[in-house]
């Protein structure tokens, strides 16, 4: 996935509208350090993702790094954590996952942030909201075509959209970016 460009509150205002913007040359976090903790139950779904994805809001492309674990047990407990470097705009936002669905090859993931890293104070502000993205997996072989994302998306005045309705409505909506060195992968359903 690729980074978006501006501050935080212009990132909002581009989920609102389900757009995504990228740009620098950071490396990806690892998945290594995002994994989740390990609880009683087996895992009934489990979606992982790292990568870089490129966007263009007008100014040039854009790059986001990201890296999530999300996992769902078959008592229902969900848990995990993601983390997206939007490059351009020198924000990173990390989060706990509250859930994660899926229906074929499509899943549906679902958090709260938990810190962001920005040089703008009032970016602090949003620590604590729900946010979401949906991810398709294409497969795994150099034949097949690029996994695929979404911009992440996050409840904000006059939506509501959370992230458990989110997972739990399953909508094809927000604009959907191919990723680049990466890979994204659902087991389980």
């Amino acid at each position: 996935m690729r980074t978006p460009r501006p501050s935080l509150l212009i990132l909002c205002c581009a989920a609102a509208a389900c757009a995504d913007p990228t740009a620098a040359v950071r490396s990806a976090p690892t998945l290594s350090t995002l994994t989740p903790v390990a609880s009683a139950g087996g895992v009934e779904l489990a979606v992982t993702g790292s990568g870089h994805v490129l966007r263009n809001l007008g100014e040039g492309d854009e790059l986001t790094t990201f890296s999530y674990s999300a996992i769902r047990r078959a008592g229902g407990e969900t848990n995990g954590q993601f983390q997206y470097d939007f490059r351009a705009a020198n924000l990173v936002v990390h989060g706990h996952v509250t859930c994660v669905t899926s229906a074929g090859s499509v899943a549906w993931i679902g958090g709260v942030i938990d810190r962001l890293g920005s040089d703008d104070p009032a970016d602090q502000a949003l620590v604590g909201t729900d946010i979401w993205w949906r991810v398709t997996d294409n497969g795994e072989g150099s034949a097949d075509a690029p996994d695929r994302t979404t911009s992440l998306l996050f409840t904000i005045a006059g939506n509501p959209i959370t992230a458990a309705s989110w997972c739990a409505d399953q909508p094809f909506r927000g604009v959907e970016r191919p990723i680049n060195n990466g890979n994204i992968q659902i087991r389980g359903s």
